[in-house]
């Protein structure tokens, strides 16, 4: 069993990360027009953003393929790994756009859950469904 994608693997964590990098520039525009008057700076964000987002969609592919192969010893590197890209660009906002008030923190918190949410549900079903067409 090897561990080393497919070419077919390869082409579709491929296009899932190209999809999740594309989503950084709406994301990108979001954080201008709404977090860069509380000291968030959109260029930079966007610069954090495109790496980690692409990492995020390779590591979260990855995780899928190790969980339908049952290779248990890769979940959590991967699982880490896309979790740790999805936090990436969110630690940044968090941290620059403090000046935010409240209100418009805890509306952030809840986007970021919600993305979150709809991650592992992404990947849950991606999973179920894999699953199901062995």
């Amino acid at each position: 069993m090897s561990n080393v994608p497919t070419a077919r693997q390869k082409f579709w964590e491929r296009a899932f990360a190209s999809t999740v990098v594309l989503y950084t520039f709406g994301a990108t525009y979001v954080v201008w027009k709404t977090l860069t008057k509380y000291g968030a700076n959109w260029l930079v964000y966007f610069i954090i953003d495109v790496p980690t987002s692409w990492f995020y969609g390779i590591s979260a592919s990855r995780l899928v393929v190790s969980v339908v192969k049952k290779r248990f010893h890769e979940v959590t590197k991967w699982g880490w790994l896309a979790a740790i890209n999805f936090a990436i660009p969110q630690i940044y906002i968090l941290y620059y756009a403090h000046n935010a008030s409240r209100q418009t923190l805890m509306i952030f918190a809840l986007v970021i859950t919600g993305l979150a949410i709809s991650s592992v549900y992404t990947l849950w079903t991606q999973i179920k469904k894999s699953r199901s067409s062995e």
